[in-house]
């Protein structure tokens, strides 16, 4: 077995100048780790995507929120709902929340918004605040909002803007609020729609009690999913992905065929390497005949060539996983390559590092270039070394 290892790494490391064995193995090489780092920079790209746009509507929608399954008003002290809170408060900040339609408007410039009062806003929501606080709680005659809908009323921090309930009402509820913070997520559904005020403000803007909310929200105190518990009638209880459950039946429609299209690149690197080996076989042959007709045996000749495959896929796999690092590291820090953040909520190509599909794809090209050195190297257990040796 030793011997096979050194001669594997002697037709891969020939010291010989134009060596063909050695020139087709690296050229192998250099075409598996292209189709590698291909797929695993598409398996980054669609992880990052989904990763990056779940941050972001998490961050407004919350864990789950829960409302009632008409959309009436919910007591704030109702019974049904004192022992799921109490259960729920062990893994999630329970807050309750005051939803509604309204009208803003400043100047000539107005528009509709939806109205959103909380105690806390989220604490993965990224906010430019007109002064620096260490907590994101709301006062009254304050509002946030996404700097889409700013420029649309031409205002920034610190104007005042007014913001009329729309209730079809003889006699509507009107407030002035200061613009006290402007977020930016790349959601044009929220950055433009979405205002935060006081739930205090909500409250009686929207005709509310004060001990009424349209629901409670839940912010998970940890990274890892946790399991909700179970809610009794009239309440339901809704997690963000159900809410958005057709954008992520697309990333996951769109996943596959990335895949397999990207993976066709890949499988070109495998067949490289059967012609390759092929064709080393081919150049060796006279000395394999030499070799089988000193006792060699012909399974550990043909160990050799499946060695050298293997080595192949392992430095194909280095070199791609090396190479998408590298991409990866240049995009995060220098934002290299830009996309139109109106149509993927983003401004750039997310990527991030999937590392159970590295593995995936790392431990699939290994399996995949060891069949195919078996291949060719099949040829060897046929060979005659009379054949091989008759025009040397």
């Amino acid at each position: 077995m030793l011997l096979s290892f050194r001669l594997a790494f002697r037709y891969l490391l020939s010291p010989q100048k134009g060596s063909f064995s050695s020139f087709a193995s690296w050229l192998a090489v250099a075409g598996l780790g292209i189709g590698i780092a291909a797929l695993m920079l598409t398996a980054c790209i669609i992880h990052g995507f989904e990763t990056t746009v779940s941050r972001k509507i998490s961050s407004f929608d919350g864990t789950a929120r829960i409302q009632h399954i008409l959309g009436k008003p919910i007591s704030l002290s109702e019974n049904k709902l004192s022992s799921f809170i109490s259960e729920a408060n062990t893994n999630y900040d329970v807050q309750p929340f005051v939803r509604g339609m309204s009208m803003v408007r400043s100047g000539y410039h107005a528009d509709g918004v939806l109205i959103e009062g909380v105690n806390k806003l989220s604490p993965t929501l990224l906010i430019d605040w007109l002064n620096p606080r260490s907590q994101k709680q709301l006062k009254k005659g304050e509002i946030v909002m996404g700097r889409q809908l700013a420029d649309l009323l031409k205002v920034n921090r610190g104007n005042t803007v007014f913001v009329e309930e729309l209730a079809g009402k003889a006699t509507r509820r009107i407030k002035s609020l200061t613009v006290v913070g402007l977020y930016h997520s790349g959601l044009s559904e929220y950055d433009k729609t979405l205002g935060y005020v006081s739930i205090k403000d909500a409250q009686s803007l929207l005709g509310y009690d004060e001990d009424t909310a349209t629901g409670w929200v839940l912010f998970s105190k940890e990274t890892f999913n946790q399991t909700l518990p179970d809610i009794s009638y009239p309440y339901i209880i809704e997690t963000w992905r159900q809410r958005h459950a057709l954008l992520f039946e697309w990333i996951q429609i769109q996943r596959w065929p990335a895949f397999i299209m990207f993976g066709l690149i890949a499988l070109v690197g495998i067949v490289n390497i059967i012609a390759a080996l092929a064709m080393i076989i081919v150049e060796k042959k006279a000395q394999v005949g030499i070799l089988v007709s000193q006792g060699f045996p012909k399974s550990n000749m043909q160990m050799v060539f499946m060695i050298q495959g293997g080595f192949i896929g392992i430095m194909g796999g280095l070199f791609g996983g090396l190479a998408t690092l590298g991409i990866i590291f240049l995009q995060l820090k220098f934002e290299l390559f830009t996309i139109s953040e109106e149509i993927y909520f983003m401004d750039q190509i997310p990527m991030s590092f999937d590392k159970p599909m590295f593995l995936l794809i790392l431990a699939l090209s290994y399996i995949l270039c060891m069949a195919a050195s078996w291949w060719p190297s099949k040829a060897i257990l046929r060979l005659k070394p009379a054949q091989a040796l008759l025009y040397e």
